[in-house]
């Protein structure tokens, strides 16, 4: 056996995998097919500040927020005329919205994987078969040197949107590819436009189509057109018309062509996102317009979610079941991500003559009323999932199988942030107005036994008493009363269990239930003994 889990692509999706995997203490072997790193234009072009906080566990998030542009405003216009600007807030970790190409990102992912002695990068496998039994899967692989065949016991598909391990699988792919085409275009070019998000409805240089644009390092736009069915880009290029296009655009100013690329978008999933001991993740489960910027995204949430498991099952503290769960929550945040993409989609392209007739009016009210502009869709921007049916999650409270809320604390008169203190593995999170009033839920929670390891964090408000935490427990100190008072702990005691992945999965005030919370969420079936 090469090693516990292969990953099959080398993009973010399966480099975040084997990087979370690593941090788990789970060897692994990353299949690339292409011989090195390939940069193909900006491509995913946005990242999601709460998802910098899956990269911030293996040390990637600071270099691509430094030298991303990060964003926190995105401006509808209609005919040229701005109608809304929504305003996204800044937490006290990442902005909202980071922006800088998916090929950096892959560059800088690339660099950490070589670096970690339980990653191992192999450039130019491609995976040509594969099969699997009880005991693990076993793929073939055509190299530069020949085939082989390399085992493992367990293997992650994340081989993009024309996946081969989905078709190899016999894995069904439900939904459509969309009719329209869209031409991207990456422009360097110094404009005089804030460092935000526009996005255009009919605008003069698109007319009765739509137009994004998005702001990226080193002067470079990223500018998204939809195109009308007879647009022949190699031909605009050839002739000079493409120049015209983004002239019309940006004006007389300089500019270079960093890439060009056409493509169309679709909206599809698998019907299972494991099957055996094969499990889907990025685009090679789930693929979804560029509205929101949910495509990488959701596929490196994918990675968090599922590289915990994984490393609980293949210890023996986790059961099988777990790995179901992955299906499960994951799944169900496709689908979400689907039904908000398609609700853009029949918007943006309206599928009959009448949307297209209400359409119209609504933009042309959109302009001269307020009311109407709240019912232009321009893409709702991408957000971590609450896993609110998931067998492994308490329910009761909004927060259970949430992205756990950050705060600034201080550790030891150290600044950091809640989240900082979560991700190596499970950790109980003890809210309390003073160390006193949480020792008697430690106490309790350490009565009975934990079946895996977790870590306790005490968090007080700023003005509470001076105290020592007690031994082998963290005491984090607010900065402000907000971070306690929305976890409940502002007046008296409360617990919460967050995963490694982040997300809240059991929430008490005593904490006897505590070893059994602990316990449930790591099988679905003692979910209800701890409840109990």
């Amino acid at each position: 056996m090469e090693a516990p889990v292969g990953i099959v692509g080398a993009g973010p999706v399966g480099l975040v995998a084997a990087l979370r995997l690593a941090g788990h203490g789970v060897p692994c072997v990353l299949l690339e097919a292409n011989p090195h790193l390939v940069k193909q234009g900006s491509k995913a072009c946005l990242i999601q500040g709460d998802v910098l906080e899956v990269l911030d566990k293996f040390g990637c998030a600071d270099p691509i927020a430094e030298e991303g542009v990060t964003w926190d405003v995105a401006r509808t216009y209609v005919r040229n005329r701005e109608i809304r600007a929504a305003r996204f807030p800044r937490g006290p970790g990442f902005g909202p919205f980071v922006n800088i190409s998916q090929h950096r990102i892959e560059q800088i992912l690339v660099r950490a994987a070589e670096a970690e002695p339980l990653c191992e990068l192999r450039w130019d496998h491609e995976v040509i078969d594969v099969r699997q039994d009880e005991d693990g899967v076993t793929v073939r692989v055509r190299t530069g040197t020949g085939e082989r065949e390399l085992a493992f016991s367990y293997l992650v598909a994340c081989d993009g949107v024309r996946s081969r391990l989905r078709e190899l699988m016999g894995v069904r792919w439900t939904g459509y590819t969309h009719r329209d085409r869209f031409l991207i275009t990456d422009i360097k070019a110094k404009l005089p436009l804030a460092q935000e998000r526009h996005f255009h409805y009919d605008p003069h240089f698109n007319p009765g189509r739509q137009l994004v644009m998005h702001p990226q390092p080193h002067d470079i736009w990223r500018i998204d057109w939809q195109l009308p069915p007879d647009a022949d880009i190699d031909a605009e290029r050839a002739d000079g018309r493409f120049d015209q296009r983004v002239r019309a655009v940006i004006g007389d100013i300089p500019y270079e062509v960093d890439w060009v690329s056409t493509y169309r978008f679709h909206q599809r999933v698998v019907e299972r996102l494991r099957v055996g001991r094969v499990l889907f993740a990025g685009d090679a489960a789930h693929a979804l317009p560029p509205y929101g910027s949910r495509g990488m995204n959701s596929g490196i949430q994918d990675a968090d979610n599922l590289a915990w498991k994984l490393a609980l099952v293949l210890s023996g503290r986790g059961g099988e079941e777990l790995l179901d769960s992955y299906h499960t929550e994951r799944y169900a945040a496709a689908l979400e991500n689907l039904r908000v993409t398609e609700a853009t989609i029949r918007f943006m392209v309206p599928p009959n003559l009448v949307r297209r007739w209400t359409r119209a009016a609504l933009l042309r009210l959109s302009r001269i009323l307020g009311l109407a502009r709240r019912h232009v869709n321009s893409g709702k921007m991408a957000e971590p999932y609450t896993y609110t049916d998931s067998p492994i999650v308490e329910r009761g409270h909004p927060l259970l199988g949430a992205f756990a809320p950050d705060g600034e604390v201080t550790v030891d008169g150290v600044p950091t942030r809640l989240r900082r203190l979560l991700g190596a593995g499970f950790t109980g999170l003890v809210f309390a107005p003073g160390v006193a009033e949480a020792l008697p839920v430690v106490e309790a929670a350490r009565a009975r036994p934990w079946d895996l390891p977790a870590r306790l964090v005490i968090v007080v408000p700023p003005d509470a008493p001076a105290a020592a935490a007690p031994a082998g427990t963290t005491l984090a100190r607010a900065t402000g009363p907000a971070l306690p008072e929305t976890y409940g702990g502002l007046d008296q005691p409360v617990w919460w269990l967050a995963r490694p992945d982040g997300h809240l999965s059991a929430t008490g005030g005593s904490g006897e239930r505590f070893a059994a919370a602990l316990r449930a969420s790591a099988s679905a079936g003692e979910l209800s003994l701890a409840k109990g």
